[in-house]
């Protein structure tokens, strides 16, 4: 699973360094304990506790809220900061700040919330050093900050962009493996239907002229003769029972591997916890109920990455009596007062054709139950 966490380990190790380095002044200071010191230590700490706490959780969707208030905790820590040493330190924990916002917001929220970071640190500077007699160093100083932490914001942007395209990626590399298990079954079936038509109409059609042709020949001999044309007709009557097994074996034999299809596009999905109950083998004769089955499962799955804002994900497909059941349950927001998209229409319409039933229940999450009859 590191290619889900890459690019995360190295925004917590940058953030991390930053945050150490901030530390070796503190640990040249461990001298001079005072309530001033003893606060800003404080401070430090817990700024590189909320850090840690957000990069663990960055990925998952619902993590929002805590994102939210995790940020706004951020900032105070670095205007806090700021006054208590009555200086621009806080402005390198701002930086780390400017890197966390691509990771938690949509970009437009990311932009106003570092423009509203910013605009914070600004007014905060007006306060700050005012012992200095050069005041125009302060202001360099802002200017300064404030564009490097955009271009860390760009960067992590970058940075993001690529993760999501490297899952969007393999999210579509499971589909294409999961319709190529049915595809390479379909072929395979197709290839032995196609080689039992050939068997049953020329080899099966030649037996039985022959085997009728033998039969009236037993009626039109006698003495040794007939004795060698009645072994013939024998032989030719088990090897025409022989062709017909084979056809009937050919034919009954075409059956897909859906449970397989299942598991590869379950496979690797990014942020979110999969839980599996599908058996070893669960093969399906019928092609069309095999792929109807195989894209309500990617419809679901879909869904739940988009809107779900869930962690988990957990994928049943059972056999009955009568009916074949899938079952898709996450722990996210449930459907709530949201309408069925194109995307539900259009599974429940590939439902419907198959004489099937969708069942929606929307309690701590939402769990989707897929009857077809069979």
């Amino acid at each position: 699973m590191v290619y889900r966490y890459s690019h995360i380990k190295l925004i917590r190790l940058a953030g991390l360094i930053i945050w150490l380095s901030l530390s070796i002044p503190l640990i040249l200071q461990y001298d001079t304990f005072n309530q001033t010191f003893n606060v800003y230590l404080t401070a430090h700490v817990f700024f590189g506790l909320v850090f840690w706490f957000v990069t663990n959780n960055i990925g998952q969707m619902s993590f929002q809220i805590k994102a939210w208030l995790s940020i706004v905790i951020l900032v105070a820590l670095v205007l806090f900061i700021n006054h208590t040493n009555d200086s621009a330190i806080g402005i390198f924990y701002a930086l780390i700040i400017s890197v966390l916002l691509a990771w938690l917001f949509p970009v437009k929220q990311s932009l106003a919330l570092l423009f509203v970071c910013n605009l914070l640190i600004g007014l905060q500077f007006t306060y700050i050093g005012s012992d200095l007699e050069n005041r125009a160093q302060s202001y360099v100083l802002f200017f300064i900050y404030s564009g490097v932490s955009v271009f860390s914001f760009i960067i992590s942007l970058v940075a993001f962009k690529q993760q999501n395209a490297k899952e969007e990626l393999r999210m579509l590399n499971t589909e294409l493996k999961a319709t190529q298990v049915l595809l390479a079954d379909s072929s395979r079936i197709n290839e032995r239907l196609r080689i039992s038509r050939e068997l049953h109409d020329l080899i099966g059609h030649h037996l039985t002229a022959l085997t009728l042709n033998l039969e009236a020949a037993t009626h039109m001999t006698e003495g040794k003769p007939q004795t060698y044309v009645k072994k013939a007709h024998s032989i030719a009557r088990l090897l025409l029972s022989d062709v017909r097994e084979v056809v009937g074996k050919f034919r009954q034999s075409g059956t897909l591997d859906l449970g397989l299809a299942i598991k590869e596009l379950l496979a690797g999905l990014p942020r979110i916890k999969v839980i599996q109950e599908i058996p070893d083998e669960f093969l399906v004769e019928d092609p069309k109920l095999a792929q109807t089955i195989l894209r309500c499962t990617q419809e679901l799955i879909t869904n739940t990455m988009k809107h779900a804002q869930a962690s988990q994900l957990k994928v049943q497909l059972e056999r009955h009596e009568n009916s074949v059941v899938l079952t898709v349950q996450d722990n996210g927001i449930g459907l709530g007062q949201s309408k069925m998209g194109n995307g539900m229409t259009g599974m429940a319409e590939r439902v419907k054709l198959l004489n099937g039933k969708c069942v929606y229940v929307s309690d701590k999450g939402l769990k989707s139950t897929l009857t077809f009859p069979v």
